[in-house]
């Protein structure tokens, strides 16, 4: 699935990846849709002429020259921003997240050839070793679930605090699960798809709501943002209580800030960019289904159904679709 030049999503041909000295192919068994490639021609970090498809699963297909530590046959996952350049002040400090090589001119997907096709070459750097015993849904679901414990993470101790999720596509319903691990009080969602709703409380949401439903004095201590819609945004800053903490992981037109609330609440704004050691720490919690994911996937299709699956997503009328090539 190619994201032309004219910063369209298209089913074409596109020439067969060679291995290269220095590179590892990878046969695709799946990979995710996510939400941020249906919005592709809008998002600057997409350059044109690249296959999409940055939550890859797969198996070593062939080691390039030059290459250590890998085989074919080994069951990897890809860290799309995993191509760290390791000399920038960035990535000295490790903070992996903010290296201009890794995130903004070789993430997988993005700015290079991603996992929506039979075979991909990468720099050995962006995969990582996934259990054999670990089912296919599970290790396609890595890259989304390190995203989400990232955002978990910066909302700080969540130990019988009450927190809204704001957005419940695959990213919120994923947040809910890793807060009720993290023992999080009470959880309120707020999603106005009925069907992306209807996951809320199997998630672990203790009120499943419409942004239209939203109660008035509704108080909560910190709000993870995962709709990138601004109303949304807008809610989140007016349930805060004083001093709360608002992560936003979610990325869309307009802000919804109100400066005057941030600043007479003391409120703390985090912004949770794709994630550092979370996407080792995600991968034992998929194997072992500690973070379950089955129930949250939808279907499984052939890359000619890539493109209607994506129509299905933007009218939010299904969770999570998973491409396999070789169908």
């Amino acid at each position: 699935m190619l994201f032309t030049s004219g910063r369209r999503t298209v089913l074409a041909e596109h020439p067969e990846p060679e291995p290269t000295p220095g590179k590892v192919l990878v046969d695709v068994d799946l990979t995710g849709i996510c939400g941020s490639d249906l919005h592709a021609a809008d998002l600057e970090v997409y350059t044109a002429g690249h296959i999409l498809g940055h939550e890859v699963a797969g198996r070593v297909r062939s080691v390039g020259e030059g290459v250590s530590g890998w085989r074919p046959g080994m069951r990897v996952a890809i860290n799309p921003n995993g191509n760290i350049c390791g000399t920038c002040r960035w990535c000295r400090a490790g903070q992996f997240n903010h290296c201009v090589r890794a995130t903004q001119e070789t993430a997988v997907g993005m700015q290079q050839d991603g996992g929506l096709a039979p075979r991909l070459l990468l720099a050995a750097s962006t995969l990582r070793v996934i259990p054999e015993e670990m089912g296919r849904v599970e290790a396609a679901w890595v890259e989304p679930a390190a995203t989400a414990l990232r955002a978990v993470r910066l909302a700080g101790d969540v130990g019988g605090r009450t927190i809204l999720v704001t957005g419940g596509g695959p990213i919120g319903q994923l947040v809910i699960r890793l807060l009720r691990q993290a023992g999080a009080g009470r959880i309120v969602l707020s999603e106005p798809s009925p069907e992306r709703r209807r996951f809320g409380a199997a998630s672990g949401a203790d009120e499943v709501l419409s942004p239209a439903e939203m109660p008035e004095g509704l108080a909560v201590d910190a709000v993870i943002e995962c709709s990138g819609n601004a109303g949304a945004t807008r809610q989140a800053v007016g349930a805060l209580e004083p001093r709360g903490t608002l992560v936003v992981v979610g990325a869309g037109p307009g802000s919804g800030l109100d400066p005057a609330t941030i600043l007479f609440k003391e409120l703390v704004v985090r912004g949770s960019f794709t994630y550092v050691s979370e996407f080792d720490d995600v991968i034992p919690m998929l194997a072992d289904n500690r973070l379950p994911v089955a129930d949250l996937t939808t279907e499984v299709v052939p890359l000619s159904g890539a493109l209607d699956a994506i129509a299905s997503l933007r009218q939010a009328s299904t969770m999570k679709v998973l491409v396999d090539p070789a169908l």
